[in-house]
């Protein structure tokens, strides 16, 4: 497992020095219209129309693959605990769809990102977390953090925990688009210890995530000059993903492993966390 993790935290760490440069998973919005007269030579023709739909449906897939994951049961770490983990993603996408095919080259039937994750246990059950998140083959980043807070924490009289959690993060990277996610978990779990060498955190959680997403203004006629009539814009979209999460928590000594599901409509996510406690 520690080979794994220094594998992975490698790449991650790699894919930082790469030089800037448009990747196979970087969105090119500007194909993402259709024509309204003019040249039919021209990619969307003379005074293009934005796609929005497409956008829309893009831009759902992005944010869902970028959006903090949960990744832990609703216990935290205690006032004085301390976690850093890295973890890692697979998301769906709906690539034989039109929309893929157009902003992206080679449309990939899944997007994978690599997450450096850093969380710190405060008093009175609160927990706080900041994230930094890279999509493979991209120039894609998104940067955010968490706060947590653990209503019903190890109480014998009802030993199911139940915490709130709260999450924002941003998107850099690209020029055209810009994108932001906020996310709400609602948690419960149950921990148990297994044969005195382990400990054992089965959880669920009803997850929306919240996805903004904008565009600058896009060029369907790149190489023509200053030529204006190829300008187009995309209205913001803001849309609601309701993702409900499967996973469980193992904890040997200082060291955990989790692996989760987040299963949303037409979208899910397979997620894997390897952490060390402090």
């Amino acid at each position: 497992m520690r080979s794994l993790t220094l594998g992975a935290l490698t790449a991650l760490l790699v894919s930082a020095a790469l030089p800037a440069a448009a990747l196979n998973n970087d969105p090119t919005l500007s194909k993402l219209c259709v024509a309204s007269g003019g040249d039919p030579a021209l990619p969307c023709g003379a005074s293009p129309k934005a796609d929005q739909a497409a956008f829309a449906a893009l831009s759902k897939e992005y944010g869902v693959a970028l959006a903090p994951k949960l990744l832990a049961p609703a216990e935290t770490l205690g006032a004085n605990g301390f976690q850093f983990s890295l973890q890692l993603s697979t998301t769906t996408t709906n690539s034989d769809e039109a929309y893929w095919k157009e902003a992206v080259n080679d449309p990939p039937s899944a997007l994978m990102t690599t997450q450096i994750d850093v969380r710190k246990g405060l008093p009175f059950s609160f927990e706080m977390g900041a994230t930094a998140t890279y999509l493979i083959e991209s120039e894609l980043w998104a940067f955010g953090g968490s706060l947590k807070w653990a209503l019903n924490e190890a109480i014998n009289d009802f030993p199911v925990d139940f915490a709130i959690r709260g999450s924002l993060n941003r998107m850099v990277g690209s020029s055209e688009m810009q994108l932001s996610t906020a996310g709400m978990d609602l948690i419960l779990s149950r921990s148990f210890g297994a044969g005195g060498v382990a400990n054992i955190g089965p959880y669920m959680a009803y997850s929306p995530a919240w996805i903004f997403a904008r565009s600058g203004v896009l060029d369907s006629t790149p190489g023509n000059g200053d030529d204006p009539s190829g300008d187009f814009v995309f209205s913001g979209e803001d849309q609601t993903v309701h993702r409900f999460v499967l996973g469980s928590r193992f904890v040997f000594s200082a060291v955990n492993f989790t692996p989760e599901v987040a299963l949303a409509k037409g979208v899910q996510s397979y997620n894997i966390n390897f952490g060390l406690d402090f």
